[in-house]
């Protein structure tokens, strides 16, 4: 039955070859596809080449998961939004505003004793226009000792090009011996820098991935030896809560935009100019008051997991509230997740070795895979722990994949497949051996459990293939066939005919898969054995526990098809055996009925070996 069109045909000349390797090979294949699986994976993990999975991970449970930490209340945004910048218009202008404006909320905020007033804004330059707003705001900011404010590192290739050391930088500390004096960094600062003493400048810098998402946020940079410090990480190190000693951490959100407090920047000026206040007198004592940006027009805006368009003064308030609470989220070493995926992939090969049950298999395969993804959900619905098991996810399906294709070449192979074997093309000869297994036990639990033991045992095998069940969905015929399992061995002519050498005729060669086909039927029911002698004492019974029905022939495939008609007329007598199923002669235990077709096949077969107890059972040659 060779493929009959060009498409088939292309099919079968590359499957055949895949088919013949994995025959070839065995188990043999299932151990190596272990070993170079778990190679990829401990390279792939151990050398971050996994993080794009992580990050897809990551995201997707931040904007799925059913509950995330609240903002915390004591961080207050003034916004300085669309509807600040069309209130202030017409007065100020949209933006950027007198620098008198920013002195004088800072004074208003000042008197409420704030426990921080920080600015996500960068004053990089003098207002060449208005000195004097420049300098109520610069002497505003000198009486405010808990003002932040950012500066923004600029690349690092134009480090030689600045003037400005490191060390000038207020708040920067050394992390070794190697800092140098003498190194310079380029970066754009507030152009009041100089009167802000200690830890009230940092870094603002909201980095992206490869793939433009915001994810991560600095603590501090190693800058040729010194430690500069971020925005974030110099407010909450001036509050007296102690700072994690990664440079990076990875930021737990507060949920989705606008997760914060937000107070629009004109009602708070505007009330600060009244002789007759109507805010509270207090609304913001105690609180870290942010000064940014949300309105789209300023494009303050970056994309997070949780949002396209994230303004950057909520992410600046993400990071201070993670290290003001310490919930930021921590990451566990890459070998947990390497020790993980090879438990995975070892399981996956016992399994696949030792033919454990397809439904068993399949069943644990899909607990294991939702158990690794519902840990990493549920870990980051429930603590600050970001248990990411995407990796050994894909892994242990890779070779899942990879082993079940296998699996599947080799059935397909076994049972004369035309894309698969040749065993089955016209002109070929083959043997088949046909096996009934009858189990006689009532109780359907114990009787299932033997009959897959059995199958195991025939999937273990060099040849041996278990047929589906027969009439299931039809229940009267389904009822007769319901404790009978059918097998069936098919084996090509391999033997090597004789030929003329130097004017005599070679020796034939015995036909080794027909022999090895054999083999393999006895060897089944002997390793079947155990557990059949274990099912019959539970039984406590001296009855038949297993009847073995053996027939074999031989046939060659032809185009009248006869060959088809011999295996109708081998069936039927396989199935006349049947009411010969008795007591066997090992206690009683199991029965072997053989047609003489199968007796003879043995009988020629040259080194065959049969044991002394299927031999009492009624295997006799």
């Amino acid at each position: 039955m060779p493929a009959a069109n060009p498409l088939q045909r292309v099919l079968r000349s590359v499957l055949l070859p895949l088919s013949s390797l994995s025959d070839r090979l065995g188990n043999g294949f299932y151990v190596g596809l272990a070993v170079a699986m778990s190679a990829i994976a401990v390279f792939a993990i151990a050398t971050g080449s996994t993080a794009g999975m992580k990050n897809k991970a990551y995201d997707l449970i931040m904007k799925s998961r059913f509950q995330h930490p609240a903002a915390d209340p004591e961080i207050v945004i003034v916004d300085i939004d669309e509807p600040a910048l069309a209130a202030m218009a017409p007065e100020f202008g949209r933006w950027p505003w007198p620098r008198n404006l920013m002195g004088e909320l800072v004074e208003g905020l000042a008197a409420q004793q704030p426990k921080a007033i920080v600015f996500d804004i960068t004053f990089s330059d003098p207002d060449v226009f208005n000195a004097a707003g420049d300098k109520y705001f610069r002497d505003a900011i000198a009486r405010a000792p808990n003002t932040f404010f950012p500066m923004i590192r600029l690349n690092e290739d134009n480090d030689r090009l600045s003037q400005l050391k490191v060390k000038q930088l207020p708040g920067v500390s050394k992390l070794g011996d190697t800092a140098s004096d003498s190194a310079t960094i380029a970066a754009v600062l507030p152009f009041f820098y100089d009167v802000l003493t200690d830890h009230r400048l940092g870094t603002n810098n909201i980095f992206t991935d490869a793939d433009g998402i915001v994810r991560t946020y600095s603590v501090y940079t190693n800058e040729y030896g010194w430690r500069v410090g971020s925005l974030p990480a110099n407010i909450i190190s001036a509050l007296g809560t102690p700072l994690p000693e990664k440079e990076d951490i990875l930021l737990n959100w507060r949920g989705k935009p606008l997760s914060y407090r937000h107070v629009s920047f004109h009602e708070i000026y505007f009330d600060l100019l009244k002789e007759k206040k109507i805010r509270p007198a207090d609304e913001f004592t105690g609180k870290i008051v942010l000064i940014g940006s949300t309105a789209p027009s300023l494009f303050d805006l970056k994309t997070t997991p949780v949002a396209k368009a994230h303004p950057g003064v909520e992410i600046l308030a993400t990071a201070i509230d993670n290290l003001k609470n310490r919930d930021y989220l921590t990451e566990l070493h890459p070998w947990i997740y390497i020790a993980v995926t090879l438990v995975a992939i070892v399981l996956l090969t016992f399994a696949f070795v030792y033919n454990i049950d397809q439904r068993v298999v399949n069943l644990t395969f899909t607990i294991l895979q939702s158990g690794f993804l519902a840990v990493s959900y549920l870990t980051l619905n429930f603590s600050t722990v970001f248990v990411d098991l995407t990796a050994p996810f894909a892994f242990s399906l890779a070779y899942f994949t990879v082993a079940r294709f296998n699996s599947m070449f080799s059935g397909f192979r076994r049972s004369g497949h035309p894309f698969f074997s040749t065993a089955l093309d016209e002109g070929r000869e083959c043997r088949v051996a046909l096996v009934q297994c009858h189990v006689h036990i009532k109780n359907r639990r114990a009787r299932l459990a033997l009959g897959a033991s059995i199958k195991k045992q025939v999937g273990l095998s060099r040849y041996g293939l278990v047929t589906s069940p027969f009439f299931k969905g039809m229940p009267l015929l389904h009822a007769f066939f319901r404790d009978t399992l059918v097998f069936y061995w098919l084996a090509p002519d391999d033997s090597v005919r004789p030929e003329l050498v130097e004017g005599r005729t070679t020796k034939p060669v015995q036909n080794l898969s027909k022999v090895s086909a054999l083999q393999d039927v006895i060897n089944v029911m002997e390793r079947s054995l155990p557990a059949i002698r274990k099912s019959a004492r539970r039984r406590a019974s001296d009855q038949t526990t297993v009847t073995w029905l053996l027939h074999s022939f031989d046939f060659t495939v032809d185009t009248e098809d006869t060959w088809r008609l011999q295996g109708e007329e081998g069936m039927a007598k396989l199935f006349a055996l049947a009411p010969k199923t008795g007591k066997g002669g090992n206690g009683g235990v199991v029965c072997i009925v053989t047609t003489k077709e199968f007796i003879d096949a043995c009988r020629s077969a040259e080194g065959l070996k049969i044991s002394e107890e299927l031999q009492k059972a009624g295997l006799k040659t």
